[in-house]
């Protein structure tokens, strides 16, 4: 059984190489860099979010329409949503992270937030994360509240928790635009064993890949 790797055994040891420091000011930064160099997961993230958007825009419109025509219903649910969307959902969103870092074994968990780009992020300080259980941190969210709301709306037959959940489902597709990003940096970089690790005092996560040394 392989020992569990520690950011020593990363900086230290000639077996492994930098690819890439990311400070968390700058997030939104290596967010787009990410964007830009890859194209089929953020593709796929793309064609994605515009089915949803439109969606959006459809229900939008509709509720409207049935609101001028004295049903209420929809865009209440509407209007809930947006506001559950950016209070509660961010905190479950971070919350899903955490208890997928949690569940791959990383501990000493805690969150981070600046405020003025709006970004909001979990990390798992000085804990090194290999390339599958990073997939599925940066999964989770975009997993459980999709296959949630899917669930509610198959079994409601309430007009507003309909478009309520519907909403709240086309909304979530723009918070997980910082884990695809993640998730095309590995793609960017596949056939190499990366492993990450963020260090909270100094505001920074840490990605490093195992050199392929010729024989």
């Amino acid at each position: 059984m392989r020992r569990k790797l520690n950011p020593e055994d990363l900086q230290n040891n000639s077996e492994f190489e930098l690819l890439a420091e990311v400070s968390h000011q700058k997030l939104r930064e290596f967010v787009v860099e990410q964007i830009r160099a890859e194209k089929y997961i953020i593709r796929l993230y793309s064609a994605y979010q515009v089915i949803m958007m439109t969606l959006f825009v459809f229900l939008l419109t509709r509720s409207v329409i049935f609101a001028f025509k004295g049903h209420s219903e929809q865009i209440t649910g509407m209007g809930l949503a947006l506001l559950f969307s950016f209070s509660v959902l961010i905190v479950i969103h971070e919350l899903l992270h955490a208890l997928a870092y949690w569940l791959t074994g990383a501990r000493k968990i805690s969150f981070g937030v600046i405020l003025k780009k709006f970004i909001f992020y979990a990390l798992a300080d000085r804990q090194v994360i290999a390339e599958k259980a990073f997939h599925i941190v940066a999964l989770a969210p975009l997993v459980i509240v999709k296959a949630t709301f899917l669930l509610v709306i198959l079994k409601t037959e309430s007009s507003v928790l309909f478009y309520f959940s519907l909403t709240v489902m086309c909304l979530h597709s723009l918070f997980c635009a910082g884990d695809m990003a993640m998730l095309a940096f590995y793609r960017i970089h596949r056939g190499k064993e990366i492993y990450n690790f963020d260090n909270r005092s100094e505001g920074k996560t840490y990605f490093y890949t195992r050199k392929n040394i010729e024989s």
